[in-house]
C-alpha cells in the first residue's frame, strides 16, 4: 500500500477562498509527490461543522489518522500547512498524533511554515519573508503592511521576528497581527508609519487563506477594519487582497517542507 501524505489545515469553509488558496496547495503536493496518496483534514471544528452544513466531510487530524489505521496504511507523514508553531499547530497536530505514532510502522509530524529561525540556508522566517515581500513591494511613496491573526492567548513571536528581518534587510514592510491582545498591533504599526512619514500605505494579508478576516477585518468598510482605522488616521490605501496560499513563491514553500519531513 503506498505511505500516505496528509495536509492538515486550519480549514476554510468558503468555496472560492478554499480553491484559490488550499487546492493550490493540494495539487501542487501530488504534482511533486506522486509516489504517495495525498489527503487532507482540518483541525477547525468550526470550520468542519460549516462544512458539514454544505454537505462536505471534512475530518479532523485524529480521524483521519484513525481512518488510515483501519485501512491498513503503514507509513503516514503529516504536513501542516499552518503557518507558525502555536496552539493550533501543538494541540490540534502534534498532541493528536502522538496516539498513532506507535500505530503506523512511520508516522511523522511536519513543520509549519514559520518554525527555524536563526540564519543560515534553513532559516524559515527569511525564506518565507522572500517568498512574499518580491509580490507585495510598495510603490513610490508607499509602505507595505501585511496584516496576519496572531495569537489570543499567548503571543507569538513569529510575527516580531518577521518584523526583525524586514527591518534588517532595511525593507519597508510592516508587520501587523489582528488579535489586539498579541503584538505588533494596529498602535504599533501606526507608530511605525508615522516615524516614515509616507501617507500612502499597501495593505496586504499575512494570511494563508481568505475569509471573513480578509473580507471584514483587513479590507472592510466597517469603522474597525485595517483599511478604515489606517484611512482615519490620515493614510491613503491599496489593497492587494492575494492571501499567501495564492501566490506561487510562497505555495513552493510546502513543496520544500514536505522533502524535509521526508528527508529528501
Amino acid at each position: 500500500m503506498r505511505p500516505v501524505l496528509v495536509l492538515a489545515s486550519f480549514g476554510v469553509s468558503a468555496p472560492e477562498a478554499r480553491e484559490k488558496s488550499l487546492a493550490p496547495i493540494v495539487r501542487e503536493i501530488k504534482a511533486a509527490f506522486p509516489d504517495f496518496t495525498v489527503t487532507e483534514a482540518y483541525t477547525s471544528a468550526f470550520i468542519r461543522r460549516r462544512l458539514q452544513e454544505q454537505g462536505i466531510e471534512m475530518l479532523s487530524l485524529a480521524e483521519r489518522l484513525e481512518e488510515l489505521h483501519r485501512e491498513g496504511v503503514r507509513e503516514v507523514y503529516v504536513q501542516p500547512t499552518h503557518l507558525t508553531p502555536g496552539e493550533e499547530y501543538e494541540n490540534k497536530i502534534v498532541r493528536e498524533t502522538e496516539p498513532f505514532l506507535s500505530r503506523f510502522s512511520v508516522c511523522r509530524v511536519g513543520e509549519p511554515v514559520f518554525f527555524c529561525e536563526g540564519g543560515g540556508k534553513d532559516d524559515d522566517i527569511a525564506r518565507g519573508l522572500a517568498a512574499i515581500v518580491p509580490d507585495v513591494m510598495p510603490q513610490d511613496g508607499e509602505e507595505t503592511v501585511l496584516l496576519g491573526h496572531g495569537s489570543p492567548h499567548r503571543h507569538n513571536p513569529v510575527y516580531t521576528l518577521l518584523q526583525r528581518c524586514a527591518d534588517e534587510e532595511r525593507l519597508p514592510v510592516h508587520i501587523g497581527v489582528l488579535e489586539e491582545t498579541d503584538v505588533p498591533n494596529f498602535a504599533m504599526v501606526l507608530e511605525r508609519l508615522e516615524r516614515r512619514g509616507k501617507k500612502r500605505v499597501l495593505l496586504a494579508p499575512l494570511l494563508l487563506a481568505g475569509g471573513r478576516h480578509v473580507a471584514h477585518d483587513l479590507a472592510g468598510e466597517e469603522r474597525d477594519s485595517w483599511k478604515s482605522r489606517l484611512e482615519d488616521a490620515g493614510f491613503s490605501v491599496r489593497l492587494d487582497l492575494r492571501t499567501l496560499g495564492e501566490r506561487a513563491a510562497f505555495r513552493r514553500i510546502y513543496v520544500e517542507k514536505v522533502k524535509r519531513l521526508l528527508g529528501r
